[in-house]
């Protein structure tokens, strides 16, 4: 598999880095829980890096052409999951929003699976040359999707989505004013939901205004990434991982990362983001229309992500709740980062098998 060989190096690089970033970021939080200092790690590595790996590898063997015939029914069960998070004892509501379900053993985002099941669902429709209406199709799947996130409360990863589909949408070969089109319905709708919620106001204008909600972790974030410098203050000798950047090893663990690894450190990461964008597209370039799009859009997806969370913690972009693929604390996430890594390599199979 030499088409695969780059990708598969940066994303065990990540995969790597992921695994020490949080290690080093969640001790200090274990331990002021009582925990063991791997107590973190170790939930990381069996809920989430183990069955995103062996979910991976099923998405690695699935044949793209069965899963194209799934990716309907799946779009609308993921519909269905986004929907239960309000029915009492199976949702989950925190801070005044309800974004998880409660399973009997684990609890489970659902959000993250309609990131997935949105790009398979319109990568089949878009390879279809039987399509008809694709743009009422399009704007009709769109707006469902973004419903459902304005339900949750949930712009951040609705603008995330938003962007995935609408570079399948160039991709596919559709006229670009249909393009600009539905790109000036994306920013109405999310101008719309920052002008009804005042709690995204105020984290707009933290950008330019330091008496904000948002200004404590905020100047924390800009502590920790500055006194990292060139070259770091060393692998686990961060001071500001000790209960002063809220949500350390999750949201936030970029900052803990840089100040750690410093500017070298972070400019190697970037590079590997970059280099796994690169070799992507490169496979996406060679498939047959629906891998194609496939590789596209999980392919935006990650990078789209890591760059909102670099940006916003490095003060560029308001602070939001989305995780750094690979890296952030979380199960839900990873897994389905890895599912997605394992349907790029499953279109590079395609390629390698011509």
């Amino acid at each position: 598999m030499k088409k695969s060989t780059p990708l598969l190096i940066c994303s065990f690089l990540l995969i790597i880095i992921g695994i020490i970033t949080i290690a080093t970021a969640s001790a200090p939080f274990a331990i002021n829980k009582g925990l063991s200092s791997n107590y973190y790690l170790i939930h990381q590595l069996l809920y989430g890096f183990l069955p995103g790996i062996i979910l991976g590898l099923v998405a690695f063997f699935t044949p793209l052409k069965f899963l194209k015939k799934l990716a309907f029914p799946l779009f609308v069960f993921s519909i269905l999951l986004m929907l239960a998070v309000f029915i009492p004892g199976i949702g989950i509501c925190e801070k005044g929003a309800c974004r998880w379900i409660n399973a009997p053993s684990f609890t489970f985002q659902p959000s993250e699976l309609l990131k997935l099941t949105t790009i398979i669902y319109l990568s089949a429709f878009f390879s279809n040359e039987k399509r008809k209406k694709y743009l009422l199709n399009f704007i009709i799947t769109l707006g469902i999707v973004c419903l459902a996130f304005f339900l949750q409360k949930d712009l951040s990863t609705c603008i995330i989505v938003g962007i995935c589909a609408l570079t399948i949408f160039f991709c596919a070969n559709t006229k670009k004013r249909e393009t600009l089109l539905v790109s000036i319905l994306g920013i109405v709708f999310s101008i719309f939901c920052i002008l009804v919620t005042p709690f995204r106001m105020e984290r707009i204008n933290s950008l330019f205004n330091a008496s904000t909600a948002d200004k404590y972790h905020k100047m924390q974030l800009e502590i920790s990434i500055g006194s990292g410098g060139l070259n770091g203050s060393g692998l686990g000798l961060s001071a500001q991982k000790f209960g002063h950047v809220p949500e350390a090893m999750s949201d936030s663990i970029f900052a803990i990362y840089a100040e750690e690894l410093g500017f070298i450190g972070c400019a190697f990461l970037i590079i590997i983001f970059m280099s796994f964008v690169f070799s992507s597209f490169k496979i996406a370039k060679k498939a047959e229309p629906f891998g194609k799009l496939l590789a596209i859009g999980l392919t935006t997806w990650i990078i789209v992500q890591a760059s909102i969370n670099i940006l916003a913690m490095s003060g560029l972009l308001p602070i939001s709740g989305i995780p750094l693929p690979f890296l952030s604390y979380g199960g839900t996430h990873i897994i389905f980062e890895l599912i997605a890594l394992g349907l790029i390599l499953n279109v590079s199979k395609t390629i390698n098998n011509k």
